[in-house]
């Protein structure tokens, strides 16, 4: 079956709902760390604090912004919000103390959740490709001789996505850059080509660009600086699907932070004195919030599969256990075909099929399949679309 210019494939990657709905409450307990700077203990307990609403609030598939002050042990809010289908009402202190430099906090979080969401996801968690991360302007990296950190800007964002994220794990190739004009990545429209995810078994391809990583200007006094100068972070990140190559999500963080670290200094950004450092773990902290965004981009979004291999009666798909598939699961199969569009690119378009799989063996990123109804997978090809039922 054939469609117009917007195509059911478009139309299952674009799901997304808005419902009311009933409400109940729980309380979550999670801990949080802070490294304590020129002596200021209460930003390090703001930090941490914030630090452990984060992580806790992400394991509901929550997001939080605050502002606080706490107040005899108790953390009391000016306003505090919780979104994707869950409300903080009140946030306690339990407890907190100091080992060698780091503050760490323990905290209570009442959390407020939909008992009946519309966009509740599923178990099951896509693949992300992340290549090394591209970066704007070079000579920004001599400050600090940082000659290896778009190699490991892309380590660091892959072990978050890999910690924290509920609907996504990632297929690292922190030291092999995507042969693509970076100018076309931000164009309306642009898309990747397929072969990208169908080479490394990806759903999802994540192009990162470091902005900007400039020292900001500093005031020095015969020389020397009066505070260590402060350098900011800026970067890009573009999450593209596979199939189609469409441009899904985008989004730009800049963030500053103070360089502790000798003007002359060689600093390594792969090992734990950078990514202790302040700026290293501001840079943490942006990584942390993009996969939460990253992972709200996907939450309502169905995990389209492939199949890559067929011979008579049995196909391989390109889902397997690190996507959360096991033996005994049904899958649909959607037809896919590729039509011309006015400027001679390639559009997926697709139709329904009446076959249906059901998994048989599951390895870490494929399964194997067995189709139900041999007359109604007489079309079945290589390419085509598996969704579990």
């Amino acid at each position: 079956m054939k469609l117009g210019s917007y195509s059911i494939i478009t139309i299952i990657l674009a799901c997304s709902f808005l419902l009311v709905a009933p409400v109940k409450a729980k309380w979550i307990q999670a801990s949080g760390q802070a490294k304590i700077v020129d002596n200021n203990l209460t930003k390090a307990r703001q930090d941490a604090i914030e630090q452990a609403v984060s992580y806790a609030t992400l394991k509901t598939g929550a997001r939080f912004t605050s502002q606080q002050t706490v107040s005899n042990g108790q953390l009391v809010t000016d306003s505090f919000t919780l979104t994707r289908n869950a409300q903080g009402q009140q946030v306690e202190l339990v407890s907190e103390h100091v080992n060698e430099g780091y503050l760490t906090v323990n905290v209570r979080i009442d959390i407020v959740e939909a008992l009946d969401q519309a966009c509740q996801g599923s178990d099951l968690k896509a693949s992300i490709l992340v290549p090394q991360a591209a970066i704007k302007d070079r000579s920004q990296l001599r400050y600090g001789n940082l000659g290896l950190f778009e190699q490991n800007l892309s380590e660091q964002l892959a072990q978050v996505i890999e910690t924290h994220s509920s609907s996504s794990f990632t297929h690292l190739h922190a030291d092999e850059r995507l042969d693509i004009d970076q100018t076309l990545v931000e164009t309306r429209g642009y898309r990747l080509p397929s072969w990208l995810g169908e080479t490394t078994e990806s759903q999802y391809i994540l192009i990162p660009k470091i902005i900007d990583i400039s020292p900001e200007p500093s005031t020095r006094t015969f020389g020397l600086w009066e505070n260590d100068p402060m350098r900011v972070f800026q970067l890009s990140l573009s999450l593209f699907h596979a199939i189609s190559g469409e441009k899904i999500w985008s989004k730009q963080y800049k963030k500053s932070a103070e360089w502790e670290f000798s003007l002359q200094q060689t600093v390594n950004s792969n090992n734990q004195q950078f990514w202790q450092s302040e700026y290293g773990e501001m840079i943490s902290s942006v990584l942390l919030e993009a996969s939460q965004d990253m992972d709200q981009a996907l939450n309502c979004r169905p995990l389209l599969g492939q199949v890559v291999a067929r011979q008579v009666d049995r196909i391989i798909i390109n889902l397997g256990r690190r996507n959360g598939i096991r033996a005994g699961d049904k899958l649909q199969i959607v037809l896919q075909e590729n039509m011309p569009d006015r400027l001679y690119n390639m559009r997926a378009i697709a139709g329904k099929s009446k076959a249906t799989i059901t998994i048989d063996q599951v390895s870490e990123n494929s399964a194997t399949a067995v189709l139900n109804g041999l007359s109604a997978s007489l079309n079945i090809q290589v390419h085509d679309l598996a969704i579990k039922l």
